[in-house]
């Protein structure tokens, strides 16, 4: 099995967010919005494979249409 997350920066610290549906249930099970690492080092416990979404950079949205 296998869920993904996402990563962003909120003030230069990163921080993985849910990016489908299991992962989205995996954090509301864990009553957070964002999945933190130890709740990742569980989740790979479980038998869960963990993909991350890599984010377009900013500077070049503009050019990929975002």
């Amino acid at each position: 099995m296998k869920i993904t997350i996402r990563i962003e920066k909120n003030y230069g610290i990163e921080t993985y967010y849910p990016a489908c549906d299991k992962s989205n249930l995996l954090a509301k099970l864990a009553g957070t919005k964002t999945i933190t690492w130890h709740a990742m080092e569980t989740i790979q416990a479980l038998g869960y494979e963990i993909e991350i979404k890599q984010p377009k950079p900013k500077m070049f949205a503009h050019l990929v249409g975002v």
